[in-house]
């Protein structure tokens, strides 16, 4: 009964708005007509329909698939940049990495060659070498970037772990060293402090010396810039080096001591320091070593270096003064002839002169005297200090 009603309802419909319809043309006095029937133009309205509903369809398809395309797009692009920051950030960590370990080798070559110079044989670990295929990816697919970058961090990683076992290796090394350094110059230390001779006053005048320390050469990297300190630590190393160039100056300044004894057979008749003169018998400062003996005992220089007055030179009679470098010289006094001229270079204990007693002077003695960066200092001191100061220019610390 429903339907008999639905079908009335829509004949009704459809004879309201779709009648039997004629359409006229008149052409040239002639009137032609069209009948248009009613499911003729139900056909055609449900056609259109159709067609303005695609259209709509279609456009609205088009706006919104561009939308989620340009969406898309956006996330690309987003993606594409955080691969390229992690591509960058793995590339730079691959830099760091490489220039770490080349740094390593770099400072495993200067600790091998401090090991043969001290005479130590160690066993001779993995050289900090890598692999640069290690860090190759074109095996891999833009689509299999989670495989790739699991190798990568496994790699990394393994490769972190080497560096870490090489710098724990040398670091051993580098502990022992650095103990043989220490003890190395405190020896130094108390044999200039037995001088009278203080260590930042020396090290500053060795500044000016070309010592071993300076004299080098080869590839450089720099460790501040090599190493990254959130991989290697480098401070020992540093530590080791600084010390190492420490002591180097300190033995190239202390070999110009002069620490020979004039003359081989003698006794001290007065010392260093305050005492009374032995003509005014006033209290005086004595800024050497009187050491007497035979008259015509031969004197010896007592350290190498360059003649730069010989002569006779007022009070102290014939008299020779020595440049032994590095803010040494040492002065002979009241001899009895002078066997060298000026500007002559003389060896440790060769002859230089005779003693005497000429100048101010009131028996056969030597007037001695060590000046360090233009003051005297005590020679009695320096002469106790020679047989420490003898084994620091022999390198024989340990003997």
């Amino acid at each position: 009964m429903k339907n008999s009603n639905s079908i009335k309802w829509l004949n009704e419909k459809a004879d309201r708005y779709f009648p039997d319809r004629q359409l006229y043309f008149r052409t040239n006095g002639d009137v032609r007509f069209i009948s248009v029937s009613q499911k003729v133009q139900i056909f055609f309205s449900i056609l259109l329909i159709g067609c303005f509903s695609w259209i709509a369809v279609a456009s609205y398809n088009y706006i919104y698939i561009n939308e989620i395309i340009g969406e898309k797009d956006g996330e690309v692009q987003v993606t594409s940049r955080n691969y390229e920051e992690l591509e960058s950030q793995y590339n730079e960590l691959i830099n760091e990495i490489q220039k770490s370990a080349a740094a390593l080798e770099q400072r495993q070559q200067y600790i091998q060659q401090v090991l043969e110079e001290e005479q130590i044989e160690v066993e001779e670990g993995k050289e900090p070498v890598l692999d640069e295929n290690n860090f190759t990816d074109e095996d891999y697919s833009a689509e299999d970037q989670e495989a790739r970058n699991i190798i990568r961090e496994e790699t990394l990683e393994r490769i972190y772990v080497d560096l870490k076992r090489i710098e724990m290796a040398q670091n051993k090394s580098i502990n022992m060293l650095s103990q043989k350094v220490d003890d190395k110059l405190d020896f130094l230390k108390d044999a200039l402090e037995s001088a009278g001779i203080g260590e930042e006053e020396m090290l500053a005048l060795a500044g000016n010396l070309p010592s071993t320390s300076k004299a080098q050469g080869g590839p450089f990297i720099s460790l501040e810039d090599g190493i990254n300190e959130d991989i290697i630590d480098s401070s020992s190393f540093d530590s080791l080096y600084i010390k190492r160039a420490n002591l180097a100056d300190l033995e190239m300044a202390i070999a110009h001591l002069p620490i020979a004894t004039p003359p081989e057979k003698h006794y001290i008749s007065s010392k260093f320091g305050m005492r009374r003169d032995p003509i005014t018998r006033k209290w005086a400062s004595h800024k050497g070593l009187d050491m007497a003996g035979w008259h015509k005992t031969p004197i010896g220089a007592g350290g190498a270096g360059v003649v730069v007055r010989a002569g006779r030179f007022g009070s102290f009679g014939l008299y020779v003064e020595i440049d032994h470098g590095n803010g040494f010289r040492s002065k002979y006094g009241h001899l009895s002839q002078v066997n060298v001229t000026k500007g002559e270079k003389v060896k440790e204990n060769q002859l230089i002169g005779l003693m005497g007693s000429t100048g101010r002077s009131v028996s056969t003695h030597l007037h001695y005297e060590i000046w360090f960066n233009g003051k005297p200092i005590d020679p009695l001191k320096v002469l106790r200090a020679a047989n420490d100061v003898q084994k620091i220019k022999q390198q024989e610390y340990d003997s």
